[in-house]
């Protein structure tokens, strides 16, 4: 099945401690026979309101292709990463290759 998954990571993490805790949630799908098909970051954004005591949040993108039980394992765990403030889960038909426009790790490299 094919998924998106939206992830907002606690805004007091430093940047290079977000990535890799996005990188490691990448590496557990891959490792469970999942593909990663692809990844967006979109920074370093304002919540609309207080989650966790934290007004800022990293925001990652991830569509993958993989069974429902192994996202429902991560699920789990992200549940209980107090720097995962929240996730959103979504099955979809077909993976858009092309950047959003909310992608920042795609602008940086020009």
């Amino acid at each position: 099945m094919l998924y998106e998954s939206v992830f907002i990571l606690s805004g007091q993490l430093s940047p290079k401690s977000a990535e890799t805790k996005f990188n490691s949630f990448t590496e557990k799908i891959n490792k469970s026979g999942g593909k990663i098909l692809k990844t967006e970051s979109w920074g370093l954004r304002s919540l609309a309101y207080k989650i966790k005591k934290n007004s800022k949040g990293y925001y990652y993108l991830i569509n993958s292709e993989c069974d429902a039980k192994v996202l429902n394992e991560l699920n789990n765990l992200v549940k209980q990463d107090d720097d995962f403030l929240r996730f959103f889960n979504l099955k979809i038909k077909s993976v858009d290759k092309n950047p959003s426009q909310l992608d920042e790790s795609k602008a940086e490299d020009k």
